[in-house]
């Protein structure tokens, strides 16, 4: 993370001075933050000593339906579960956050820990919030929209189609989903463990969700999928084992186009070595 005065952070992004107007004087310093591809965001520190995240609109955010906007709403409605930062400001350039102090659970969560802390975002009172449901095949045909014509492969195609609609399954009932939920966007603090980077976050099945978590970390569907129940008090686990299932394949497809999405806007060549590695899997 690189450390910088206010106004020189201000030079390389312009969208932090649109906070000029929340802070009473300009912040002490600001300083880049690691993260994913949608992630190029800034802690800011106070000269009182608070801290916040911003979280700035980018062609990046767009290109990904990444609403700033959503996830503001979202942060709002679930404050109280003490689950995510709280959001303190929105405007057209962006969201400002809380800052989380604490220790990344990059590499220290276990499956169980993610699991409670899923069924926690899961059993939240959806009513609160104020989001349209997550569209599965509207999503993914974005992504594909957007890719330019020389990753529109015969092979990608015909994965992309095979998988671009929702399965038929049994209604389990929509819930609050994360959509990215794995120790990289979990922080182990002194109040419990946090939550952050809602930006894809929706109302959804929670078993795409699952399917997910489950893809990110390695874990085996059946055991964790059993385990999600037991925790959840559910009854009707071949509902949930079938959807996690037909999820799979439609999950792994939509990583697949947004691995290539990121190589065409970012041209990091591990994006592109992942979407192949994807590919490969449904040659297998």
């Amino acid at each position: 993370m690189a450390r910088m005065s206010w106004q020189e952070a201000c030079q390389l992004d312009s969208s932090l001075t649109s906070l000029d107007h929340f802070f009473s004087v300009p912040p002490d310093y600001a300083q880049t933050l690691t993260g994913g591809l949608t992630n190029r965001c800034w802690k800011v520190v106070a000269h009182n000593g608070e801290a916040y995240v911003w979280r700035p609109n980018t062609s990046i955010t767009k290109a990904f339906s990444i609403s700033r906007f959503q996830e503001y709403q979202i942060l709002n409605a679930i404050e109280e579960s003490h689950l995510s930062p709280p959001a303190t400001h929105i405007n057209d350039q962006g969201l400002l956050v809380e800052w989380v102090e604490g220790e990344s659970l990059t590499d220290a969560l276990s499956i169980e820990s993610l699991l409670k802390t899923m069924v926690r975002i899961h059993t939240l009172d959806t009513g609160r919030i104020p989001v349209a449901p997550f569209n599965f095949t509207a999503r993914v045909d974005h992504y594909w929209m957007l890719l330019r014509e020389e990753f529109k492969t015969e092979l990608y195609e015909e994965i992309y189609h095979r998988w671009r609609h929702a399965p038929s399954l049994a209604d389990v009932g929509l819930t609050l989903c994360h959509f990215d939920l794995a120790g990289y966007n979990m922080v182990k603090t002194e109040q419990g463990n946090k939550v952050i980077d809602w930006e894809y976050a929706a109302i959804a099945d929670p078993r795409l969700d699952l399917t997910l978590s489950i893809d990110v970390m390695d874990e085996k569907p059946l055991e964790t999928v059993y385990r999600y129940c037991q925790l959840r008090e559910i009854e009707g686990v071949d509902d949930w084992v079938e959807g996690v299932m037909a999820w799979k394949p439609r999950a792994t497809m939509m990583a697949m186009l947004w691995y290539l999405l990121a190589y065409q806007l970012w041209g990091d060549e591990q994006y592109l070595t992942q979407a192949q590695k994807i590919r490969s899997t449904f040659c297998s």
